[in-house]
């Protein structure tokens, strides 16, 4: 067994150029089984933060359908006892409302979300998303968050801008910080609201299009108390809101539908599924590409090889011995190649966590699985020994006078 490796090694050192070209050949299939898959992972990853950041946090807990009733109930009391939860990092009520907001002529149906900013603050990224003047505080009365889809955007704000998420949306003709506007609500309710600041996210999210007020206004404008149309749930690991979801469905609370942020958003979920599908296609390219490669050199090198094997054979060395040197070889070519693969693959994922890619949703930061990784490794090495198993069990099995009497 000793002979196995020193015949494979003399061999590739004999033919470096074509072993440089294969290991590099394998090390970008490595390349392209992680680095696609950790894009999209880094885009589904982008999209979900940004859903779950100012949408739905983890777990949304929403009124049932069929109890014809828009808020649930003792809200208080129910937030009390899913913050108790080990594993929750908090919680926040959110009111629904709708209506429509008139500014100096103009006017633009808008949905209305209303909530607690010191509670929220632990649950969504809202008061992150503010671009202009100050976010709500919680005792803020006949003051506003707006989107600044809703807002506007006045013409000198887009000079020497290159247009963007909603650039050729006018809204409401370019409200600003500090100015008023009237709020006539659904159930008729009409007043007057001093615009705090102005709200907006290069991502894809509600914020933009969305009006925030502080709950103390909607409760007042609604003639509720302690009701909301919706209770999100933070988690530390948003990876568990499955396993939560179950605690909570324990807590026996009335009238309630919980979901967790996949199950809310249906968007999230259809592009988890369909970027599945495209890591498993371009997967089955890759171990093409691969065996193609390999099955290829390997048939090469021993058909330019047939005199040293009917020598080899002819002082005695056995098939399958001289089977294994050249899947000695695939071996080698898949591992070095697998190291220099990963050595370029996480290189660059974690230049790009530093630097990610500003893309109109948000910023991307590819993402790589273990699992994903150690696949590929697999996946690389059992295509190279099945690509060089053929060519190897030909080349042992020709006859000595046949290859003998071959001249290179």
């Amino acid at each position: 067994m000793r002979i196995i490796p020193f015949l494979a090694f003399k061999d590739m050192v004999r033919d470096r150029k074509i072993v440089l070209l294969v290991i590099f050949l394998l090390a970008f299939s490595y390349v392209n089984l992680t680095f696609f898959p950790a894009f999209l992972n880094g885009l589904s990853n982008t999209f979900q933060d940004e859903i779950v950041d100012t949408g739905t946090s983890h777990i949304i807990i929403t009124p049932r359908l069929e109890s014809n009733s828009p808020y649930l109930n003792f809200v208080s009391s129910t937030r009390k006892k899913i913050d108790l939860i080990p594993g929750v990092a908090g919680s926040s009520s959110h009111i629904g409302l709708s209506g429509t907001v008139f500014f100096e002529g103009k006017q633009t149906g808008v949905g209305i979300t209303a909530l607690t900013p010191s509670d929220d603050s632990h649950v969504t990224a809202i008061g992150e998303k503010i671009l202009k003047g100050d976010y709500l505080s919680d005792g803020d009365t006949g003051e506003i968050v707006m989107g600044e889809l809703i807002a506007g955007r006045k013409i000198e704000d887009r000079i020497g801008q290159t247009g963007g998420f909603g650039a050729a949306t006018e809204g409401l003709g370019g409200v600003d910080v500090g100015q008023k506007v009237v709020i006539r609500f659904s159930n008729g309710v009409e007043s007057e609201f001093r615009v705090k600041g102005i709200s907006g996210s290069q991502g894809f999210s509600l914020v933009s299009q969305t009006i925030y007020m502080t709950a103390m206004d909607a409760e007042e404008i609604l003639g509720i108390d302690d009701q909301a149309s919706s209770i999100l749930v933070r988690l530390n690991n948003k990876d568990d809101a499955a396993r939560y979801k179950k605690l909570i469905l324990e807590l026996g609370l009335s009238n309630a539908n919980i979901q967790t942020w996949s199950e809310a958003s249906t968007f999230a979920e259809g592009l988890n599924q369909t970027f599945g599908i495209v890591i498993i296609v371009t997967t089955i390219v890759g171990i093409v590409i691969v065996m193609a490669t390999v099955g290829i050199v390997i048939f090469i090198n021993t058909s330019r090889k047939r005199r040293i094997i009917g020598v080899l054979k002819a002082i005695g060395m056995q098939k399958n011995h001289l089977m294994m040197v050249f899947l000695f070889e695939s071996l080698l070519f898949g591992l070095i190649g697998t190291l220099l693969g990963a050595a370029i693959v996480y290189s660059t994922v974690y230049y790009m966590n530093i630097h990610p890619i500003v893309l109109p949703i948000g910023a991307l930061k590819p993402v790589l699985l273990t699992s994903t990784a150690v696949n590929a490794v697999a996946i690389l090495i059992a295509s190279s020994l099945v690509a060089g198993y053929i060519p190897s069990r030909l080349a042992s099995r020709q006859e000595i006078l046949e290859t003998i009497k071959v001249v290179e």
